[in-house]
């Protein structure tokens, strides 16, 4: 099964990006996907990781790359990197959970990052238009994700 998880919070500008674009991808999204949005503590991904094949998950980071940049990280056999740091305003957050979920041996077997670079991450349900661009953007990038999951789940069962 493929879960998509949005990450974010309304109330702090562009960390809203995750919940929105699981929101845009609710009604476009395959049979047998399913969608959550988290805006509250992440160590709730560790119970979704357990019923999930395969997740991608929707973030804002912190970035020195320009507002809007989207970054994609295949989490499935290496740690995520240092340097990709994610906004959150919790004491723990997504990337903090995968790891943990890795030395747990919870990890899906396959596990995808969007993050998208924030600007403002001010109390403000505004978000700026550079990272409301990446939105749809993003939302395609994970319709083609799965369809190429769905095929090669398709090719292994012809197969077998």
């Amino acid at each position: 099964m493929v879960t998509i998880v949005g990450i974010g919070n309304r109330l702090r500008g562009d960390d809203a990006v995750g919940l929105l674009v699981v929101k845009i991808l609710a009604e476009r999204l395959p049979a047998g996907t399913s969608t959550f949005g988290l805006d509250g503590d992440q160590l709730q991904l560790l119970e979704l990781m357990t019923k999930a094949d395969t997740m991608v998950i929707v973030d804002a980071v912190q970035s020195s790359a320009k507002p809007g940049a989207i970054f994609r990280i295949d989490a499935s056999t290496d740690p995520v990197p240092r340097h990709f740091r994610v906004f959150t305003t919790h004491s723990f957050d997504s990337i903090q959970t995968i790891e943990l979920a890795r030395a747990m041996g919870l990890l899906p077997k396959k596990m995808i990052i969007y993050g998208i670079a924030g600007k403002d991450f001010s109390y403000t349900e505004t978000m700026s238009c550079e990272v409301e661009e990446s939105i749809a953007i993003v939302g395609n990038k994970i319709l083609r994700e799965i369809e190429k999951i769905n095929e090669s789940q398709r090719s292994e069962i012809k197969a077998t």
